[in-house]
């Protein structure tokens, strides 16, 4: 996901007007990049003709209900009869079993036992587990009758949280943040009271002036000085900005507030200083849709919010509604010179933050941001210390001082010298407590795990590009522990999902053989998640059929599905994988 990639997301806005190239056209348009030939083709198999426009609406006029509602017909999401064919889970040769992006996880913090796990997926929505021993999930967002009044309904999730206090809340951020060509926006908020039985959407602000279509959802979090309070960190969904999904002049990327458990959401107030603000509900409109917010945290020592924003850098807030910059940034180089307000557009892509991460021990106080810049360069992993005395912090203010050397992970490449290869789709980081001590765990391509009491020296934990001795799968999007037993971690990724029972406790050698046995695989009762590419028919049967999907460990393989008739339904039976055709049968 290079320098390439990222001058394409501002490039197309103004090439796409030109009509769809037509998937058979050989040679490229003149003077637009590939990604954006390869862009239109991925999106015309979807059966999109053409870039879609919106005239502009008027932000101080409350949004009308059939600019949010679709049109009402016989058949809706929650009552049409559809039939899933699988496959589940495929094996693959270096990973196991894989079943497609995991984007978000979330333990519920009123479960010790860590049983009761939400997952968000980009391909299939909400899933929940809550068995010991063999772990077994059930989508919950298959066909809620909430989409029914959304127009432009979508699963994908990019993040999912629970309430704390086991009050059985669930949100879920519809949209994927993660910037790449399949990442599918999103069409707001769900939200189930009961623990995913019954579903709601939010899909705009409370006064309805701001609307979160065609955008995806970095994260959330929740206050523990009110519980009632969570922010969610709103962000681009990169596929919505190539059919223009996003309502001119209301969808809007940023930091919204909700004071009610996420029943009705605001937006928030982002401030440079006095008198320079980022966002707000009167402030001139950012365009073209808002500034991304790409990560969010509550830290319950301090009690304040810390979230990181694009282009402009870290911020922190109280009560999620006002948002003042973080004084002391992580590096050098967010000044305000470098990130300045701008007003009514996006901040400067001089600001070296496009993505950053964010992570708190809720132990210590201390809280990590991991920072990459336009162009993927890695501007280091820094620590804000809390030195923490008599329950509280020896400092009340926020200051990234302490930078702990990334250099293991990066790699010199022509975009430069410190590049995280991928940084802008994958980068993920916590922060686990251990006794005395600081897991930092840091998501990219693979995951890196350190001992901050030991000096930060990093591992590889998955060295998936590599040996593959971990059986881990590449591209980490999601890490979470659980709070009661913080050996227990969580890993999502684009594959799916793994467990480690011992803090992914690794020792010897890089590449192991043992290194194996600190991971758990929990794709055998996850999914299926994965992005179907095409489909076809073989030969003259008509109950073959040939489909390629492009999970990691998998891409370019065929799946081959013979299914049968029964009592009028169409149902599958087995499904093969093979490099070519449908030959050396493998059941999944």
């Amino acid at each position: 996901m290079g320098a390439g990639f990222l001058f394409f997301a501002f490039f197309v806005s103004v090439v796409w007007g030109q009509g769809a190239v037509a998937s058979d056209r050989k040679s490229a348009v003149s003077g637009v990049p590939p990604r954006v030939n390869q862009a239109r083709r991925f999106m015309e198999r979807r059966g999109w003709p053409q870039f879609r426009s919106r005239p502009a609406e008027n932000r101080f006029t409350p949004l009308l209900s059939s600019q949010l509602l679709g049109a009402s017909s016989g058949s809706t999401a929650s009552t049409a009869i559809w039939q899933p064919l699988g496959p589940s889970a495929v094996i693959s040769p270096n990973f196991g079993l894989v079943t497609g992006r995991v984007s978000s996880i979330a333990l519920d913090p009123s479960d010790p036992s860590g049983n009761r796990v939400y997952v968000g997926t980009t391909g299939g929505g909400v899933w929940v587990s809550g068995t010991a021993g063999s772990v077994i999930f059930t989508p919950l967002t298959d066909a809620p009758a909430a989409f029914d009044a959304v127009r432009y309904a979508s699963i994908s999730i990019g993040a999912v949280s629970v309430q704390p206090g086991g009050t059985g809340v669930i949100l879920a951020g519809t949209g994927d943040p993660n910037d790449a060509l399949d990442s599918y926006y999103g069409a707001g908020v769900l939200r189930s009271p009961d623990g995913g039985n019954t579903w709601t959407v939010m899909s705009h602000t409370a006064d309805q002036m701001f609307s979160f279509q065609g955008e995806g959802f970095a994260g959330f979090a929740w206050s523990t000085s009110n519980p009632q309070i969570v922010v969610a960190a709103v962000s681009q969904a990169y596929e919505g900005t190539l059919v223009s999904a996003q309502l001119s002049g209301v969808s809007y990327a940023g930091l919204y507030y909700s004071t009610d458990a996420g029943a009705t959401w605001s937006l928030a107030t982002i401030n440079d200083s006095p008198g320079q603000d980022v966002q707000g509900p009167l402030n001139l409109f950012a365009s073209p849709n808002g500034n991304s917010a790409t990560a969010v945290i509550w830290n319950p020592v301090r009690r304040i919010f810390i979230a990181a924003v694009r282009f402009h850098g870290y911020y922190q807030s109280s009560d999620g509604v006002t948002w003042t910059r973080v004084s002391a940034q992580p590096g050098g180089g967010m000044t305000a010179q470098m990130c300045p307000t701008n007003p009514g557009t996006i901040g400067s892509l001089a600001c070296p933050i496009f993505r950053g991460a964010l992570a708190v021990n809720p132990l210590t106080g201390d809280t990590f941001a991991w920072t990459v810049d336009f162009n993927n360069q890695d501007q280091g992993l820094w620590q804000d210390a809390c030195s923490l005395s008599s329950g509280v912090c020896s400092s009340q203010t926020v200051a990234f001082s302490k930078r702990w050397s990334t250099a293991s992970l990066e790699a010199n490449t022509s975009l430069g010298a410190a590049t995280i290869v991928d940084g802008d789709y994958n980068l993920v980081l916590a922060a686990v407590p251990a006794q005395q001590d600081t897991l930092l765990l840091a998501g990219a391509n693979d995951l890196w795990r350190c001992s901050l009491a030991m000096g930060c020296s990093w591992r590889n934990t998955t060295s998936a590009t590599t040996c593959m001795s971990a059986r881990v799968a590449p591209y980490q999007h999601a890490l979470a522990w659980n709070g009661s037993n913080p050996q227990e971690i969580f890993i999502g990724n684009d594959s799916g999902l793994w467990r480690s029972s011992d803090a992914i406790g690794e020792t010897g050698s890089v590449c192991s053989s043992s290194d194996s046995s600190h991971f758990q695989n929990l794709n055998a009762g996850l999914g299926s998640l994965a992005e179907v590419e095409s489909m076809s028919q073989v030969g003259s049967s008509p109950y073959t059929t040939l489909h390629h999907d492009g999970r990691p460990g998998c891409e370019w393989h065929c799946r081959c599905e013979k299914h049968y008739r029964a009592h009028g339904r169409l149902v599958a039976d087995t499904w093969w994988r093979g490099r070519s055709g449908c030959d050396r049968p493998q059941h999944s």
